[in-house]
Order: structure tokens, then C-alpha cells, then sequence
């Protein structure tokens, strides 16, 4: 009797490890429980957004630029996003700046109205893909998403917009720690992005780091206090 207990129970260890074996899916879907699965996203802060590529010396930090304030609304179904700026001191003749994308298309708006930045638009929709929320989300969506470990922590990785591969690594709690990837530049050539994310907090049943720190080049670009984020807000942007 002994014996067909022992098989029996071996078997069922078995069945229970093919159950609950992780693999990136399911890495990413105890993620979408512990952070929410917004549509939209809007999120506030205050901090210093520097200039990219526009070091005095070679070599040296991005000029940095102290916020008022900063908000990003974005649609991941859509691919699209605004960020509106308004700085401390003038920048190039005015203190605010508004940037937008919509699919494969981008755009300013500034005082005599939107001016296209088409070249930019691959970029802009990669950095939705690197906020916590749309790591997920374009990782579920992947069909090369694969999982690693490191350091106790899961590593998930996948190709976006058919060509970049992004690195996300999730803790304990399942919550997005740090997303990174590469996009070419006509200066430093493949360019390093790293995004780190801290201190998640509960906004409105929705997790959402109330610290951003995003490195571009080997060099801080944004380093962001959240202020406020709400989940599935009503968001149009309409191609000028």
C-alpha cells in the first residue's frame, strides 16, 4: 500500500511544479495583479529634466533644468503620450514645453502652434514601453518574451517595436524596478536608457513609483517625485 502512496504523491509533486513553473508570461501577470492593468495612465511631478545631447564639454553631465512641474498622460492601446513641461527659468525663450506622439507620429507645441518631429516618434513610444505599466504590457504583447534571473530578482526580456530589446527587472512584490534598452544616435551610437523605479505607492488602486530616475547616454536626463498618478483618465490626441 506503501508504494502506490509514494508514486501517487511523487506524481503530484510533479504536476504541482509543471503548474506553477515561471516562465515570462507568468512573471508579467502576477506583475499586472500587484501594479494594476490602467489603459490610460496620467502621473505628476516635480524635479529636473535635463538637456539631452547639449553638454558645454564632451564628456560632462546634460544641462539640468530645475521643474515647476511635469505631467505624462498616456494611452498605451493608442501608442500615444503627452508630456507637458514648465520650467523654473527660461529655456530658450519660454519656461513650458509640450510634447506629444501618437503611433508613428510626433509633434511640439509650442506658441505658434505644433511643429512636427516626426524622427522623434520611434523614440517617444519606446519610453511608454519603458514606464512600469507599459514594460508589461508590450512584454505580454512580445512573442520572444523570455525570463532570466538575477540577483534573486526576475529579468524579463523582449523586442520592441520589432527591433529593441528592453531588459526589465521585477522584485519580490512583482513590481517593475528598472527598465533598460538601447537606441541608436548619430553621436554616441548605440545609447544606453536605463529607467530605475522606487518607493511604488497606492494611487487611487493603482501602483506607481513615486521615484524616477531615467539615465540616457551615462548621464541623468529626469529625475522625477510623483506627486499624483491617475489610472483610466480621458485622454485625446488628435494628429495636428
Amino acid at each position: 500500500m506503501n508504494k502506490p502512496l509514494a508514486l501517487f504523491a511523487t506524481l503530484a509533486s510533479l504536476f504541482a511544479l509543471c503548474v506553477h513553473a515561471k516562465d515570462a508570461n507568468s512573471v508579467l501577470r502576477d506583475a499586472e495583479k500587484a501594479m494594476g492593468a490602467p489603459k490610460t495612465l496620467q502621473y505628476s511631478a516635480t524635479g529636473m529634466s535635463a538637456f539631452f545631447g547639449q553638454a558645454l564639454t564632451a564628456g560632462q553631465a546634460w544641462p539640468r533644468r530645475d521643474l515647476v512641474s511635469f505631467t505624462r498622460t498616456i494611452d498605451y492601446e493608442q501608442r500615444a503620450a503627452r508630456d507637458a513641461l514648465e520650467f523654473k527659468q527660461p529655456q530658450f525663450g519660454g519656461t513650458q514645453q509640450n510634447a506629444q506622439v501618437s503611433g508613428d507620429r510626433a509633434w511640439t507645441v509650442g506658441p505658434n502652434g505644433p511643429v512636427p518631429q516626426l524622427a522623434a516618434a520611434e523614440e517617444r513610444q519606446l519610453h511608454i514601453w519603458l514606464t512600469p505599466h507599459g514594460f508589461v504590457k508590450a512584454g505580454l504583447a512580445a512573442r520572444d518574451a523570455a525570463l532570466s534571473e538575477s540577483g534573486g530578482s526576475d529579468v524579463v526580456t523582449f523586442t520592441a517595436l520589432g527591433k529593441y530589446k528592453v531588459i526589465g527587472t521585477l522584485d519580490a512584490q512583482h513590481v517593475v524596478r528598472k527598465v533598460e534598452t538601447k537606441f541608436p544616435n548619430p553621436v554616441l551610437g548605440d545609447m544606453e536608457i536605463v529607467a530605475s523605479y522606487a518607493d511604488y505607492r497606492d494611487f487611487e488602486g493603482v501602483k506607481f513609483p513615486a521615484k524616477i530616475d531615467i539615465v540616457q547616454g551615462g548621464f541623468p536626463t529626469w529625475e522625477l517625485a510623483v506627486t499624483k498618478a491617475t489610472p483610466n483618465v480621458s485622454l485625446e490626441i488628435p494628429v495636428p
